[in-house]
């Protein structure tokens, strides 16, 4: 059974097996690192799908958090500059990550600051410093590392 779907504002993406949500302030640069990922992961000969760009609809199932593409913005992306492209998509997939993207860097962080709450779901969080904060070379070090954190939990 799923729960009713609510509407949020963000960026999904699935990358191998997880399903990763970007979340943060309008202008952050979800889409961009969203699109970085995604080409990465192709080049790695791995999963790369869009579920959905600037909307997300969450809901909560027996196995946890889902995010999915509202119909009418289905395998779109905003790439600023460019203007909306189209990109292999899924329509659902679980989130395994939340990528949070923040205006500070922290250095060392609490256990407590990785993890999230969203619609009742703990689910954990990689807190990324904006684009301009630092650069897309080091904010997909730390998304690979939550990943690989991640891995370690579930293996």
């Amino acid at each position: 059974m799923t729960s009713p779907k609510h509407n949020t504002h963000g960026t999904g993406i699935l990358v191998g097996d997880h399903g990763i949500l970007l979340t943060g302030v309008s202008g952050a640069g979800k889409s961009l690192l969203a699109i970085d990922l995604l080409e990465q992961a192709r080049l790695r000969r791995e999963t790369a799908l869009l579920i959905s760009d600037d909307r997300v609809l969450l809901s909560v199932d027996e196995d946890g958090l889902v995010m999915e593409a509202p119909d009418t913005i289905e395998g779109m992306i905003e790439l600023r500059g460019r203007g909306i492209v189209t990109l292999p998509f899924t329509k659902r997939a679980h989130v395994h990550l939340v990528v949070e993207l923040v205006e500070e860097e922290e250095r060392l962080l609490e256990e407590s600051a990785l993890s999230t709450r969203m619609h009742g779901i703990f689910v954990p969080r990689c807190p990324v410093p904006r684009r301009g904060r630092i650069d897309g070379l080091h904010q997909r070090f730390l998304v690979h590392a939550a990943l690989r954190a991640l891995g370690a939990r579930l293996g």
